[in-house]
Formats: C-alpha cells, structure tokens, sequence
C-alpha cells in the first residue's frame, strides 16, 4: 500500500515536461528511495499521458489501444507502491469535477494519503508559451486573435491556468498541508530552481535525482512563430494534433530547425500587460486567502511588463521570417539526405536525437 500520493496536475506551460523528464531520468534512484514514478513496459515513460488522455476524455490522435484502460493500469502499479507516488501531466488541469472525482477517489482506494501539486508560471509567460504551443500542432491564429479570446474567457487553455478553478476541482476538499503550490522562478531565474521547489513539494532530497532532464519543451521565438503559422496554412489539417505531418512540424520544424534558433522572445505587450496583470494579482490574493502551502514566492507570479524593446509577435521583420524558413529547409533538407544513408547510420543519428 502506498504512503502517499503526490497528483501533479499542471498547469501546462508552467516547467511540467522538464519536471516530467526529470523525474524519469531519476526513476530508479528515486525508486530506491522509496519514490515511484510509474512508468509503461521497459520505461515507456508516456503512461502518465495516455492515463490524462483516458481521464479526460481527449484522444490527440493517439491510438485507443494505448488510452483505453490507461488510467487503470497507472492505478494498478500506485497500488503496489511501498513508499510514496508521483503523478504527472499538466492534461489533468482542464479536468472536469466528475473527472476529477474519479481520479481522487481512485487514489484514496489505494489506502494513500492524496496531495495535490500545482505548478504556476507568470501568467504573461504562460499565454505567450500556450501560444506557440498551439502553432506547432496547427493552429494559425495571431497572438492578437489568441489574447483577445482569452480575456473574453473564449479560451479553455486559461483555464488550465487559473489556480482558482483548477485548485477548486482538484483540492476543494483538502486540508492546505496536502495542497501544494509550486511557483516557476520570473525568466533569468537559476535553471534548477524549479526542480528544487518542486522537490520540497514532494518531500525528496534532492540528492536522490542527480540526473538532469533528458528533454525539455522547445520554445520559439518570433519570427519563427510565423514559419509555423505560414506552414499550417499551406498545409492544413495534416499538422493538426494525430495528423499525418504532425511528428514532422513538431518535431524536426519546430523542434530541430527552429527552437535553436535565437531570437526575440514572444511576450505579451504593452496592450495586454495591465489586464494579465490585474488577473495574475486577483489569482495571487485567492491562493493567499486560501492558505495553502506555497514552495517558492507568490510573486513570481506577477508577470514583468514589457520593455522598451518589445517586439509585436504579429509583425515580426520579414528578413527575419524569410531567415528562419531558410533554416528550416536547410533542415528539412538534411533530414532527407539523412533517410538515405544507410540504415546503422540512420539509427546513430535518431538516438543522438532522442538523447538531446
């Protein structure tokens, strides 16, 4: 039977892919801590997904073979458990209350002690992270046309964000020990502060997971944010989420061509600052008055507001565009070289990229 069980469910954008991996990498050291991070057949480590998938509903193009059951089996290895449990996906913050009702009473089943983790970035960072997000699974909106849905609360992804609904689904009956809030360090912060706040969260010496990350979610910046827009027009629904050309604009794109790239950030300007931040300190007093247990500082979460530098992410320089989609196909090009070589060759560099 297990201790404890810590549910890590989101926010997105907030850190949790790094956490994730993280948290795999260390799977066998924290194992024989007394941690368990469950994990598929030889360390698949998308249960975690594919159990957010079946709980919610949602399908993202994964086959139905790996989502039907996928909670249960999770379930399954938390029973067996002799010491604490993590869980993780940032999926689980736009659960529905019957949803989540079933995931907590499916916990509690096991005889565990049930807390409740959620990870919060600036909300400034995390619209413009959620942004792109969008773009490298097909989405052709402007920021503008994306920020503008959100402040008429038309977007379900700022309710993943919002601590006052997910904390409310998720946390409403628990006492504020077991409630944990982990804040992400402002931008520039030290690279392992996160790691280590979300580590007192769960109670775990650092010293049990030395290993670093084995991936992390790549960021784009401007101009390259309008390569994937100008790409999902020209292509359609193929890059949608599951679509045929997704694991290719995702992955070698955004991922290979043009996350490397170093460019002007995207950030929320001078238009949308006051209104995010007049939302951020509402959402900051609410975690105040409701006295849970915070790992960082409150007031990281108010976001920055943008400099004199600040760039429209809608109107980039078009020598900038025109830079990045050159990248892109000297890419893409390589890529199809690549797939000529001989197959051990073929591999080489397919592990090589799995490792980055």
């Amino acid at each position: 039977m297990p201790r404890r069980v810590f549910l890590h469910v989101g926010a997105p954008k907030s850190g949790t892919t790094y956490l994730q991996s993280r948290l795999h990498a260390n799977r066998r050291e924290l194992r024989r801590h007394g941690l368990l991070y469950p994990s598929g057949p030889l360390g698949e480590p998308r249960l975690h997904y594919w159990a957010a998938l079946d709980v919610t509903g949602a399908r993202h193009g994964v086959d139905p073979r790996r989502l039907d059951g996928a909670w249960e089996r999770l379930v399954r290895q938390v029973r067996r458990a002799r010491g604490d449990v993590v869980v993780s996906h940032e999926l689980l913050a736009r659960a529905q209350p019957d949803q989540a009702a079933r995931v907590l009473a499916d916990l509690a089943a096991t005889g565990a002690e049930v807390h409740v983790v959620l990870t919060l970035r600036d909300l400034g960072r995390g619209l413009a992270s959620g942004w792109q997000e969008t773009l490298k699974f097909g989405a052709r909106t402007t920021l503008r046309t994306y920020l503008d849905r959100a402040r008429a609360g038309r977007s379900v992804f700022l309710g993943s964000l919002d601590p006052t609904r997910v904390l409310s689904v998720w946390a409403a009956d628990l006492p504020a020990s077991r409630i944990h809030v982990v804040t992400a360090p402002p931008a520039g912060g030290a690279r392992d502060a996160l790691w280590l706040r979300f580590l007192d969260a769960i109670d775990v010496d650092p010293a049990w997971a030395p290993r670093d990350a084995e991936r992390v979610n790549a960021s784009v910046g401007i101009p390259e944010a309008q390569v994937l827009r100008g790409l999902n027009r020209r292509l359609g629904d193929g890059v949608q989420r599951g679509g045929a050309l997704s694991p290719i604009v995702d992955g070698i794109v955004a991922g290979d061509a043009l996350a490397p790239r170093r460019s002007p950030s995207i950030a929320v300007g001078p238009e949308d600052h006051p209104w995010v931040a007049d939302l951020s300190a509402t959402w900051v007093a609410w975690l105040r008055d409701h006295d849970v247990t915070v790992h960082g500082d409150l007031h990281d979460l108010l976001p920055v507001p943008p400099g004199d530098d600040w760039v429209d992410p809608d109107k980039p320089r078009q020598r900038d565009v025109t830079a990045a989609a050159l990248d892109t196909v000297e890419v893409l090009v390589a890529e199809v070289a690549a797939r000529r070589l001989p197959l051990r060759e073929r591999a080489r560099r397919a592990f090589a990229r799995l490792r980055r």
